[in-house]
């Protein structure tokens, strides 16, 4: 799949102008009879845009994708503060219009859209999901996404409410993989995907990119990911055994998160190495990162390593999660690339 954008759709942007078609062949869909009112889609769409800015937790966003940055969708969506008039609980993300292209359905883009939205509603503080499924959308996409019906009426959309509870904690368990744990799809459900939009120079300063740094997988890379990465270090601990080498997040048999940590380094071998960690874009801020490093943490030092070093890149957000967890500056690079920011860990 291509690289995506997600843009906010402001008052007198060029976003705006480049949604507007996309928002003027949504209603048209909706419709479908070519009875409405021609200047009610554009009073709509003003009135959605204009109120953009009012509060932090509004959100319209134009999805534009490839070199290109070719517009192919928008979502517009928020945290609930009415609960429709008591019928579900307050604090409930709410998608009030959803679209793709029809050219580009099928593809996989309604479904990264919807993972861009979810991670922007659960940071805003949103406890679940829901929509009413309107004739474009439909149900089926809805159902796909793991959204129910939840057997509530909207009375102002006339339409069911579909809801998508969080994902529970309760039901991830984080440990040591194993060898019993390795399959070829067991990163099927793993989305990488990450925005970098600020960047940590070495000097401390913090710099806005012009154009968003996006970091994703295909669904090949993640194959050869556990062919590369899983297998050989799970394998490894069977003819030379300690302390296990990867440990992972699990719901279900499918891997959500994981850390990866490798024997010492240093002129003394005081150091063991912090590899990969890496979260599941949809389960971020659910303190695994922090539960999957303490337990590298813990399983470096019983072999004996007095520090965890870590190789970091230079995006803001893995800076201040890296330095929440009381990393601080290397007192030397044992490797990495040069633009890499090291840190190290006191065990």
């Amino acid at each position: 799949m291509e690289n995506i954008i997600f843009t906010p759709i402001k008052k007198r942007s060029r976003a705006a102008r480049l949604a507007l078609p996309l928002w003027l062949a949504f209603r048209a869909e909706i419709k479908g009879n070519g009875d409405e009112n021609p200047v009610a889609p554009l009073t709509d769409f003003r009135r959605r845009v204009n109120h953009q800015g009012a509060r932090p937790d509004m959100h319209f966003d134009l999805l534009r994708i490839g070199k290109k940055k070719t517009p192919i969708g928008f979502a517009h969506y928020a945290v609930d503060k009415g609960a429709i008039g008591g019928l579900i609980d307050p604090g409930g993300g709410v998608f009030l219009a959803y679209y793709i292209a029809p050219e580009y359905r099928r593809q996989g883009y309604g479904r990264r859209m919807l993972l861009h939205c979810a991670e922007t509603l659960y940071r805003d503080g949103a406890g679940y999901l829901y929509c009413c499924p309107d004739p474009v959308t439909g149900e089926p996409f809805w159902r796909a996404m793991g959204f129910k019906d939840s057997g509530v009426f909207d009375p102002d959309d006339k339409l069911n409410i579909f809801m998508l509870r969080r994902p529970d904690p309760a039901g991830i368990t984080c440990r040591a993989m194993t060898v019993q744990d390795l399959h070829i799809h067991m990163m099927d459900d793993f989305d990488r995907h990450q925005e970098i939009t600020r960047i940590v120079r070495k000097n401390g300063r913090v710099k806005k990119l012009r154009r968003p740094r996006v970091e994703d997988w295909t669904a090949e890379g993640k194959t050869n990911f556990i062919r590369n990465w899983f297998i050989s270090k799970v394998y490894m601990r069977q003819f030379y055994p300690g302390q296990p080498f990867v440990y992972a997040a699990f719901r279900g048999d499918q891997v959500i998160a994981f850390a990866i940590w490798d024997h010492y380094w240093g002129e003394e071998k005081e150091y063991a190495v912090l590899l990969r960690l890496f979260v599941s874009r949809e389960c971020r801020r659910m303190g695994l990162g922090r539960k999957l490093f303490e337990l590298c943490a813990e399983a470096a030092k019983n072999e004996g390593a007095q520090s965890l070093f870590i190789s970091t890149e230079f995006a803001l957000e893995t800076q201040m999660f890296y330095r929440s967890l009381g990393c601080t500056a290397a007192k030397k690079r044992l490797f990495g690339p040069k633009k890499d920011i090291p840190l190290e860990y006191a065990l």
